[in-house]
Parts: C-alpha cells; structure tokens; sequence
C-alpha cells in the first residue's frame, strides 16, 4: 500500500472513531453530508469516513435513528444499504419507486412486499395504508427477517404488518438460498445466484441455508384477503419464478398494481404485460429496472 494511501485510510478511520467516542459530533457530522456528498474529492472522503463509522454502528452500537422518508418520521438501521446515504447524505433510496407507492397506496390498501429485505418498503407502505390498511412482508433470510421484524416492531406498525419467513416461488416447498457475504448489503442473498456474485465474493456455494417456499397464489388462497393493491416483487432474479406462482391471482384480476426489479426483456416482464399490465419504467441500476406495471383501467 503506497503511503498516500495509507494516509487517507488513517485519516477517514480517525475521523469516524472521533465521531463514535464522541456522539454528540453526530448531529454536525451528518449534518455536513448533504453539502459534501456528491462533491469529488471531499464526498469521497466524507463516504469514507461514513463506511467506517457505520461500520461500528453495526458491530458495537445502536445504529436506527429517525428518520424522513416520504414525508414521515420513521426509525430505521442507518447502516443499511438503503438508508445509510438517505440519512449522512439525504440521497434517497429509489425516489421514482418510492412516490409510485405513495400514489398507489391509502389508508386501508394491501400491499404485499415479495423480497421485503430488512423492511425499507415495507414499513414506507406501512405507514402510507394506515392503521385499517395490510402490510405483507416476504423475507425467508432468517437474519434478515429479525432485523425486518425490529424495524416493524420500533415503528409500531405490529397492528398492520403480517410477516412471512418464506421466499415466494412458482412452487410451494423448499429452496436453497444464497445467503449475503456482504455484510453492507444484505440484498444479494438470492435464490438464483449470478456467477458475477459469486466472483466478487458477495454469495459463496458453501454458504446457503434451505428456506421455505410458496407461490403467491397459494399464499393468497389462505391469507383471507381478496385483492391485494400494490404488489413489490424485488427477489435478486427470481421475479420470473415469481410472476408464474401468482398465474392464478392475475388472471382473477386479484391484483391492482406490481412494481417489478426485472429486465425490460425478461420472461417476468413478458408475462406482466400478456396479463394486461401496463409497464412504466422507475429507477435504472445496471441491466435491471424497477418497472411500475399497472392496469390500463
């Protein structure tokens, strides 16, 4: 490591662990965020040094503040892929995807979160259907699915949201899953690994759990409820697995609206759009694209 680099790696953990024997430095620290963020050289160093400090969050603190997410105060993990540039940086997360759910959903709507992750959907739709509304959050990581349980749990939105410790699948039964290596970003755990994943260390063969698996369709057949408003399906590649197993649920027309994290060529988007649904692409990352797929009456 050349000494220049050795120096700034120095200095931005110096930096964060004044932060964290200091906390009262929080406030000012996050508070320079949003001006250093997106600034070349001070934004890389600022990023730094919030990598570092979230890292000690996760290992040996409290790492959930509040904060405002579509216009609500919500408690959630910082140090999460999702919301640790919200909260030092006020970069959203997913902002197209996040006002398709605000222009979907009500007080008293159904939404159901298929890859709820550690609950960054599932506790913004939460609070946007209200106390008469349905929150269904699918996370069949068991790790995962406790953090998600936390985030629902301190926001108190027991009364609305149903967890599930099960992946959704075009079958009912079991799976192996992949589970994350990446301790920043949980949401590589997958079903249906990538071998670039696997190459840059995120997933391992080695490192699975067998988890649960049931089909949209025959969850709703048992779940009491008759139509479902807005359906998020984010599972790292299996959407197409997915959209077969709720076959049944869109030709009924038991479904309102779908946001899908899926390729513009994909079977799953095929199928979405032979269903009636109208896509309307959201937020871009690489080759996948959240697509807001609605009914065109």
């Amino acid at each position: 490591m050349s000494p220049l680099r050795a120096s700034y790696q120095f200095t931005a953990s110096a930096c964060a662990s004044l932060v964290w024997r200091v906390p009262a430095l929080e406030p000012a620290f996050v508070g320079v965020g949003s001006h250093l963020w997106h600034r070349r050289w001070a934004g890389r160093f600022y990023r730094s040094v919030v990598g570092r400090y979230a890292d000690r969050l996760r290992r040996f603190g409290s790492p959930f503040r509040r904060v405002m997410i579509a216009g609500m105060l919500l408690t959630v993990d910082v140090t999460e892929f999702t919301t640790w540039p919200l909260y030092f940086g006020k970069v959203p997360y997913e902002p197209a995807t996040t006002d398709y759910l605000r222009r979907h959903l009500r007080h008293g709507s159904v939404f159901a979160d298929v890859g709820a992750n550690h609950g960054y959907f599932s506790i913004l739709a939460a609070g946007l259907v209200g106390p008469s509304g349905r929150v269904f959050a699918f996370e069949p990581n068991p790790s995962v699915y406790d953090r998600l349980g936390v985030h629902v749990s301190l926001n108190r939105f027991d009364d609305r949201v149903v967890l599930a410790e099960r992946a959704l699948w075009e079958t009912t039964g079991e799976r192996r899953l992949f589970v994350s290596q990446w301790g920043e970003n949980s949401g590589v755990s997958t079903l249906t690994p990538g071998a670039s994943t696997i190459a840059a260390g995120g997933l391992a063969p080695e490192c699975t759990i067998t988890v649960r698996t049931e089909t949209f369709d025959d969850w709703l057949a048992g779940s009491g409820v008759e139509r479902v408003d807005l359906v998020k399906i984010d599972t790292e590649g299996s959407e197409t697995e997915v959209v077969r197993g709720m076959s049944g649920a869109l030709r009924a027309r038991r479904v309102g609206a779908i946001v899908c994290e899926t390729e513009w060529e994909s079977d799953a988007h095929r199928l979405l759009c032979e269903s009636g649904f109208i896509p309307q692409p959201l937020e871009t990352s690489g080759p996948l694209t959240n697509i807001g797929y609605a009914r065109h009456d």
